[in-house]
């Protein structure tokens, strides 16, 4: 199942960010996040409105999928860690995937490498228990 949130076709470029939620029907507790756009100040709420329904419908592991995301703020950063305590601390775990090189540098540059995992793809993220505090499978 398949649900997708759009800023609109009036939005500015840099403002603008699409939020796929895809439903995984034989892992029942994961949903994949495809993050498509600038996650920047201008777009956090949507990021979080978004979060905020899928962690109430009880999903324990989130897959960010980022391989069409372009550019990710300190604020946007500072959005993921603090889910990640969130969903750590109710017993699950989040993985992002496919990032680009410009993406990635900034998350390893900030060493979240040491504290979130990466995948090349949803696909390997889905295989691994990511729930599991650190490691790193990307590069």
């Amino acid at each position: 199942m398949r649900g997708s949130f759009d800023e609109g076709p009036g939005a500015h470029p840099m403002e603008s960010i699409s939020i796929e939620v895809v439903h995984h029907h034989l892992k029942p507790d994961t949903v994949t996040l495809r993050i498509v756009g600038f996650l920047y100040a201008h777009t956090l709420d949507h990021l979080e409105k978004t979060l905020q329904s899928v962690l109430s419908a009880d999903r324990k592991k989130l897959v960010f999928d980022l391989s069409e995301t372009n550019y990710i703020s300190s604020g946007g950063w500072a959005m993921i860690i603090a889910f990640l305590h969130r969903i750590r601390g109710d017993g699950g775990g989040l993985a992002l995937t496919g990032m680009k090189p410009e993406v990635y540098d900034s998350y390893e540059l900030l060493e979240f490498d040491k504290v979130l995992k990466s995948f090349p793809t949803v696909e390997a993220a889905l295989k691994d228990d990511f729930a599991s505090p650190t490691g790193k499978a990307q590069k």
